[in-house]
């Protein structure tokens, strides 16, 4: 039984020193199987858009043992930069302890590659099946790049004094005082009025020009601060920069005017057929096109006139023709409507017309006594200033001959 006990004792520790001599071994093998890799260059350092460009990297053995299996690949590359060897490359085995090998990858930026820092990452893996060691790397490539710098270098507007009701063409010339191609160059204007508020341009070489053309209606008066935005592409991608211009919208000035009013007979009485004309004048710098004129008058007949077109400082007649179906004197509304590139516009204004009672014929009796009253007084002033003349003529001649008969004597 003592026998056995000890043999049982002997196995027990024969298998904890082997047990404990596994990891020993293990640890050995790994200290002594080292590998690493080294960027040794990028060439050339300042890598352009759309620009060929090398990195080199070195394998080195840092241990005791010569590595074999060993596999260096790239596993991230950024979307904006190609590779044109094989991402993965196989060494099946070192040929001797110290030795080195070299890896060289051709790359190439492309023509629209974003400038700043772009990561690649690489895996190198060595080693057998029973310890395999896996090592991460990352090489950063700068790419260089310039910026683009457009900004508003002069503005103008048509017409150049801007009133309130205007139709306003607005261009604003773009400048790149930057040293990158500004691609895809868009304008905002943020006028707050009715029109275009958005003018694509293109692309703007550095020094050159472009004229954002806009176009709104000014419908109300004083000095405005408007936002200008400007969207666009350089090398370091979409940008975005911000100004402000200042316009000043003056007091209203209609371009449509009521030029003349003309009433046909001059005094209308009750049951008359009354033509009224008013003359409409364009004295704004464009031509107006559709215009109508609606009189809102009380009376049967018609209300609405089409004159057409004016050209600027050109006039054209509206004629309402009505049946003076009662007296007094009436104020009229009109309503001049017009369509211009923002739609249609209003300008308002009214006219006088007196409707006289029907004449009984004492109306015209007063106006005859009238006539004759200032004829007779017409008259009587004539002859009076005859008189005076004759008695004047009398009093010299009668004179005359007193200083004759003087002399006789």
């Amino acid at each position: 039984m003592n026998q056995r006990n000890g043999f049982a004792c002997l196995l027990m520790l024969i298998l904890v020193i082997v047990l404990a001599g596994v990891p020993t071994v293990q640890a050995e093998s790994s200290g002594d199987e080292c590998l690493r890799a080294v960027v040794e260059d990028i060439s050339p350092s300042s890598v352009g858009r759309d620009e060929e460009f090398t990195v080199g990297i070195s394998l080195e053995n840092c241990g005791t043992q010569v590595p074999e299996d060993i596999t260096f690949a790239i596993i991230s590359i950024p979307p904006d930069i190609i590779v044109i060897e094989d991402l993965v490359a196989y060494i099946p085995q070192f040929v001797y302890q110290n030795s080195e090998r070299q890896l060289r990858y051709h790359m190439r930026t492309t023509p629209d590659a974003i400038p700043g820092p772009h990561i690649i990452k690489m895996k190198l893996t060595y080693g057998n099946d029973d310890v395999k060691r896996t090592e991460y790397y990352e090489v950063e490539v700068v790419v260089t790049g310039e910026h683009a710098e457009p900004r508003i270098s002069s503005i103008s507007t048509d017409p150049e004094y801007i009133y309130e009701g205007d139709t306003v063409d607005l261009d604003l010339e773009i400048e790149n005082f930057g040293d990158s191609i500004a691609k895809s160059v868009v304008v905002n204007l943020n006028h707050g009025f009715k029109g275009i508020t958005s003018s694509t341009i293109g692309a703007i070489a550095p020094e050159g020009k472009q004229t954002a053309l806009f176009k709104f209606k000014a419908n109300n008066s004083g000095t405005f601060d408007i936002p200008v935005i400007i969207e666009y592409e350089d090398d370091y991608g979409i940008q975005k920069d911000e100004y402000n211009i200042k316009i000043t919208v003056l007091d209203r000035k209609s371009s449509l005017n009521l030029a003349s009013v003309k009433v046909n007979p001059v005094l209308p009485q009750i049951d008359d057929t009354v033509e009224l004309t008013m003359r409409i004048e364009n004295s704004g710098d464009r031509t107006i096109n559709s215009i109508r004129v609606y009189a809102d008058h009380p009376f049967q007949g018609l209300k609405e006139s089409f004159i057409g077109t004016l050209d600027p400082d050109e006039d054209g007649p509206a004629v309402i023709t009505f049946v003076a179906d009662q007296s007094g004197e009436f104020e009229i509304p009109v309503t001049i409507t017009y369509i211009d590139d923002f739609g249609e516009e209003q300008v308002e204004t009214k006219v006088n017309v007196i409707i006289m009672e029907q004449d009984d014929g004492s109306g015209t009796i007063i106006i005859v006594l009238l006539l004759l009253a200032v004829i007779g007084g017409l008259a009587y002033n004539n002859y009076r200033t005859k008189k005076s003349k004759d008695d004047i003529i009398k009093q010299l001649m009668e004179g005359g001959s007193s200083s004759a008969e003087d002399s006789e004597e």
